[in-house]
């Protein structure tokens, strides 16, 4: 055994082995560092990105870059590089979901990622409107322009402020409600949502309300470009065994709006109330719920 550990053969390796070793700190550093060559760097302007929609910000990349801190470029080198990158495009404001990040050569990284659509402007006394998603979270205000408020439905009679960071939800189940209820509506088909085929303006929260109330426990109506009320009931999604389905309600003010040639053909603002398992009910508007008629 201790002659075949001590041929010649099985002592040079070993003593190579060993220079190696001692050696190596000093080769290392004789070698080029590759992650300061331009190769191997990545900027903003190398990262591709799912195409935003029309209402996202352009220069997504850029905008996720400065918002991270990030230096003019990164490495591909970097075991982290991944990692780095799926964190500050998932904390951007403007991505509902990220699906992947992968490296590509020539240096690059790919990265896709599902955006969130606003859905409407909540109406908040002392600050103006503020822009949410189908799922009620907050979105940048500064990306919206005075014009946008009217390209959007309006969520009304909501008195509590965001809690969370723009991209997060706005903590309250009333406007959470009224966002589904705004994403359903607004929702196009062949280049037309049921918001503007019916005339909508306004989602109305239940006046009274705890920020402790569950979804089911809440009732939305809807106010029409005239001033007439949509009595909808629970938001889209509730499991209450005694609501009507979506399909019903959508069905009901369709042929409401055949008969009655709209939802303001009358002198008066109507309360129209789609819930009852019977048929819709029609009522003149309670003076205090009226509003100016246009």
């Amino acid at each position: 055994m201790v002659g075949w550990m001590f041929r010649p053969t099985r002592l040079s390796g070993v003593a190579m082995l060993l220079m190696a070793w001692l050696c190596w700190p000093i080769l290392k550093g004789q070698l080029p560092d590759l992650e300061d060559r331009e190769e191997y760097r990545v900027t903003a302007a190398q990262v591709t990105v799912t195409p935003p929609p029309r209402w996202v910000p352009e220069n997504v990349a850029e905008k996720v870059f400065d918002r991270a801190g990030f230096d003019e470029s990164l490495s591909l080198l970097d075991p982290r590089l991944n990692e780095k990158v799926a964190v500050a495009f998932h904390t951007w404001p403007w991505v509902e979901q990220l699906v992947q990040v992968r490296r590509t050569w020539p240096a690059g990284v790919y990265v896709e990622v599902v955006y969130r659509r606003p859905v409407a402007m909540v109406e908040v006394v002392g600050r103006g409107y503020l822009p949410v998603d189908r799922h009620g979270h907050l979105l940048p205000e500064k990306d919206f322009s005075p014009a946008d408020i009217d390209r959007y439905p309006l969520i009304g009679r909501i008195t509590t402020v965001p809690t969370g960071y723009q991209g997060e939800s706005w903590g309250d189940p009333a406007v959470a409600g009224a966002a589904q209820l705004a994403a359903l509506l607004t929702e196009e088909h062949d280049g037309r949502s049921l918001w503007q085929s019916f005339q909508l303006k306004r989602i109305l929260a239940p006046r009274r309300l705890s920020v402790a109330s569950r979804p089911d426990q809440l009732q939305f109506e809807i106010e029409t470009n005239g001033g007439s009320r949509i009595v909808w009931g629970r938001p889209p999604g509730t499991q209450h065994p005694g609501e009507l389905s979506v399909e019903k309600k959508i069905a009901r003010l369709a042929e409401y709006q055949r008969q009655y040639d709209g939802f303001d053909s009358g002198p008066a603002a109507v309360s129209i109330d789609i819930r009852d398992w019977q048929g819709t009910r029609r009522s003149l508007l309670a003076t205090e719920d009226k509003r100016p008629r246009h």
